[in-house]
């Protein structure tokens, strides 16, 4: 679970004497038990991760006034995300550095000339925020005659 408070470094975006907290959950399957779904859900997986976050700092349930949880149903309904992967694709070794997003195609480069790929899907992936967008500038750059 990555938390961050950017009303820390930022207080515009909380009321005076407020914080805002987001809870990033590395990971939730996108298909769940049988008879059970991610609407049914929703509350309970916020609960776990609240409960998670309380063992380490008791009364933080108390100080929490509202609370958005975003399953990977929602991530895929509302960004488009198949399955609520931010990552387009697992992060698995047959998809890392030169093979990501497939072999022929790492480098940010495409079998179409002049076009190039970047985000989340492309070397280093999601977690690394821009980076995939230099680097394929970069690219396509040192390319230009």
């Amino acid at each position: 679970m990555d938390i961050v408070i950017p009303s820390l470094t930022d207080p515009s975006v909380a009321p005076p004497g407020k914080h805002v907290m987001s809870c990033f959950v590395q990971y939730a399957p996108y298909d769940l038990r049988d008879g059970t779904n991610w609407d049914d859900e929703r509350e309970a997986f916020g609960d776990t991760v609240i409960d998670t976050i309380a063992e380490h700092a008791p009364g933080i349930r108390d100080r929490i006034l509202h609370r958005q949880v975003l399953t990977p149903l929602d991530l895929e309904r509302t960004f488009g995300l198949s399955e609520g992967n931010i990552f387009q694709g697992e992060l698995t070794l047959e998809q890392l550095f030169f093979l990501r997003p497939v072999p022929g195609w790492a480098q940010y480069t495409t079998p179409i000339d002049r076009l190039y790929m970047c985000g989340a899907a492309t070397h280093p992936g999601g977690g690394i925020m821009g980076a995939p967008g230099k680097n394929a500038a970069l690219r396509a750059m040192s390319e230009v005659k």
